[in-house]
């Protein structure tokens, strides 16, 4: 068996490569890699944050995905701007394909109407996919015996590309609820390492939730609330789609999702992935998260699912007490407070209505 699964790697990791078509990297913990899912994230923390996020996606089968982010961002009141940097390195097939790029974000923050705000953003980003093929192992190489491989293969393809790439952004937010969208790879080129001429496909993101506040602070207690998220991806052929709730009950967040379309089909393969859980601790302005994959598709009993761990510590914060509101969208830290305090950043917010 452990052979068997050897070759159906091999051969799918060398299709997979070699054709240069993969999806982008998905986190389970959505918004505990805020600038990755959005460059409106950029500055939405009240002050500075660092955040660390690492996949490790099915680690029952040797060689496949790990993916890691970190991104720093800060918030300009007076400027009612947003920056922020963003690294994302992805590591297929145990070196075999790596794309990692370089972003830097800005964002930008307007009250249309009183506590609703809307956040343009984009990103413009330094990426990279190379090949490695000393690593790669085609299908005539591979014993239908044993399932062992051999030398004889020689790639002479380029191997590998850079390129400069963008992002737009929406969000629209308030004290309870957000929605965005996200366009993704707006710059095409080709990165085909074949004669096949083959394009990373742009990636259209929609995303968004509602909070239901069930229990406010007071001197004795935090607050309490269940939160509905969702979360759309369309790239090429390959569309997912996330649902899940969160539960807030201070210092700890819990998570439940589930991935996929249930009455979709890709290729003839069901599109239901995973089950998802999350949990989250924060210690003062440090933030812990760890989640598992519990894989649903054809799969499950072979990949070990995927875990993923995600750090966020926040600093340098604008002064407000501990216990005013906390806001809509999980496993961040917006401005938004909740409370009637008026602040020098609210006086200098340029509304539309």
């Amino acid at each position: 068996m452990r052979y068997f699964k050897q070759v159906i790697l091999s051969l799918f990791l060398f299709g997979y490569l070699v054709s240069g078509n993969a999806q982008d990297v998905s986190f389970s913990q959505t918004y505990a890699s805020p600038l990755y899912l959005s460059p409106s994230f950029a500055g939405f923390s009240d002050g500075s944050r660092l955040v660390f996020n690492y996949r490790d996606q099915w680690p029952g089968i040797p060689g496949t995905y790990r993916s890691l982010a970190f991104s720093a961002d800060h918030y300009f009141g007076n400027y009612n701007s947003g920056v922020g940097l963003l690294f994302l390195r992805d590591d297929q097939g145990s070196g075999k394909l790596v794309k990692q790029n370089l972003g830097l974000s800005y964002s930008y923050e307007i009250e249309v109407l009183r506590n609703i705000f809307v956040r343009p953003g984009i990103q413009f980003k330094f990426a990279q996919q190379k090949i490695d093929p000393s690593r790669l192992t085609p299908r005539e190489n591979i014993s239908p015996d044993d399932g062992t491989s051999f030398p004889g293969y020689t790639y002479a393809g380029t191997e590998s590309y850079n390129w400069f790439d963008a992002t737009a952004s929406a969000m629209v937010y308030g004290s309870n609820f957000w929605v965005g969208v996200v366009v993704d790879h707006l710059v095409k080129r080709d990165v085909a390492y074949t004669y096949i001429e083959t394009f990373t496909p742009m990636k259209t993101t929609i995303y968004g939730g509602y909070k239901i506040l069930y229990n406010e602070n007071s001197r004795s207690r935090d607050d309490q609330s269940i939160t509905f998220a969702s979360n759309i991806r369309l790239q090429d052929k390959f569309n997912q789609m996330d649902l899940g709730l969160y539960w807030y009950f201070r210092p700890m967040e819990l998570g439940l999702w589930y991935r996929g379309i249930p009455v979709s089909k890709t290729y003839g393969l069901s599109t239901n992935d995973a089950i998802i859980m999350i949990l989250g601790v924060t210690f003062g302005n440090l933030r812990f998260s760890y989640s598992y994959d519990f894989t649903m598709s054809d799969l499950a009993g072979s990949t070990g699912g995927a875990n993923e761990f995600s750090i966020m510590f926040n600093f340098n914060n604008s002064g407000a007490k501990s216990k005013t509101r906390k806001g809509a969208i999980p496993y961040t830290n917006s401005r938004y407070s909740g409370s009637t305090r008026k602040s020098y950043h609210r006086r200098r917010l340029h509304k539309i209505f």
